[in-house]
């Protein structure tokens, strides 16, 4: 039928959803989705110690990376469930990072291991000293971590020599720019990535 795809490549960082997902998109479309792996045809060096532990969506931000910057090494500060630090070098490899807990996550651990403090949304807030406990939250959440990236971004860069570009990406992003001067936002970073790993993948699919 016109107008159906003939392909889907699929990037998963729930295991146990693989199959659920191979199986809905073949039975909709008749055919397996290839899933982004580190042994995926994409031309991107891993030059970490396990490159099979690098999970689809550092992947992917590091193909993009490439693409935006191509000759520059380049950082990618991923707001999710995790904040991720992704780094490509000047040569196009993808070199490693680091991970922290995200902002989200950290609030709500912070609510359901403590007896009394509520489960709040991360915001910036006017003060770092805050007046009841859900200011006093705030204040912790957002300053902290705009700290803790800050320190992890400088080292990042000049492990890299000194001259990273540097995107922002991910749900929690837009709230923490205007304080990370020069990191530019890509909102769709990842989803780019997938696009351009389509690509790469159908293209060695025909040589």
């Amino acid at each position: 039928m016109a107008g159906l795809p003939s392909s889907a490549v699929v990037a998963s960082v729930v295991p146990k959803l693989d199959p659920v997902l191979s199986e809905a998109i073949s039975k909709a479309f008749g055919f397996s989705p290839s899933f982004i792996t580190p042994a995926s045809p994409l031309g991107l060096k891993l030059k970490v110690k396990t490159p099979g532990q690098v999970g689809s969506d550092r992947i992917l931000n590091a193909i993009a990376l490439r693409a935006i910057f191509p000759n520059s090494p380049s950082i990618a500060i991923d707001f999710g469930t995790a904040t991720t630090f992704d780094c490509v070098d000047a040569g196009g490899a993808y070199v490693g990072g680091a991970i922290l807990l995200g902002p989200n996550s950290a609030a709500r651990a912070l609510h359901e291991f403590t007896a009394k403090l509520p489960l709040i949304e991360v915001r910036k807030p006017r003060a770092v000293i805050g007046k009841d406990t859900v200011q006093c939250l705030e204040a912790g959440l957002y300053f902290g971590y705009l700290g803790m990236i800050r320190e992890v971004l400088a080292r990042t860069r000049k492990e890299l020599g000194g001259k990273a570009a540097v995107v922002a990406t991910g749900g929690l992003a837009p709230l923490f720019l205007n304080d990370l001067p020069g990191v530019r936002h890509e909102p769709d970073l990842t989803l780019n990535g997938l696009r351009l790993a389509s690509r790469l993948i159908s293209g060695a699919r025909a040589a």
